[in-house]
């Protein structure tokens, strides 16, 4: 096991507030991995050139840094925390076919996290 293996087993073991707060954030790594890998299996398919399908990589493992830093800072004690653990975790149950259809890539999961969203948004004072 390599120290990067091993540190974050560590402080799961340590602190429980940390397993939970590893939720949001492995869902989140799941979900890129799911992206990258339908997004890799769809470029495969394109004629493209090297150089092309070359620059895919760095660019899908910068949407996965932007996510995995988005949700870094959520609180784990947030109401909306434990929905977006679900939602993601539905969405990465779909298949490359249902995640590229608009109409299907939407779980009940999903959807109950975007309602409790809204209905959070609309509860916040605006700016005065």
């Amino acid at each position: 096991m390599t120290s990067r293996v091993i540190l974050p087993v560590l402080l799961t073991i340590m602190a429980s507030s940390y397993t939970r707060a590893d939720e949001l954030a492995d869902a989140a790594q799941a979900m890129c991995d799911s992206v990258k890998s339908c997004a890799l299996e769809q470029v495969a398919q394109q004629d493209l050139t090297d150089e092309m399908r070359e620059m895919m990589g760095p660019m899908l493992d910068n949407m996965c840094a932007n996510m995995r830093s988005q949700v870094q800072s959520v609180p784990t004690d947030h109401k909306l925390y434990q929905p977006a653990v679900r939602c993601l975790r539905s969405m990465v149950a779909l298949d490359c076919e249902q995640m590229q259809d608009p109409g299907s890539a939407k779980s009940p999961e999903c959807a109950e996290y975007e309602r409790l969203a809204a209905e959070a948004s609309a509860a916040r004072p605006g700016p005065q």
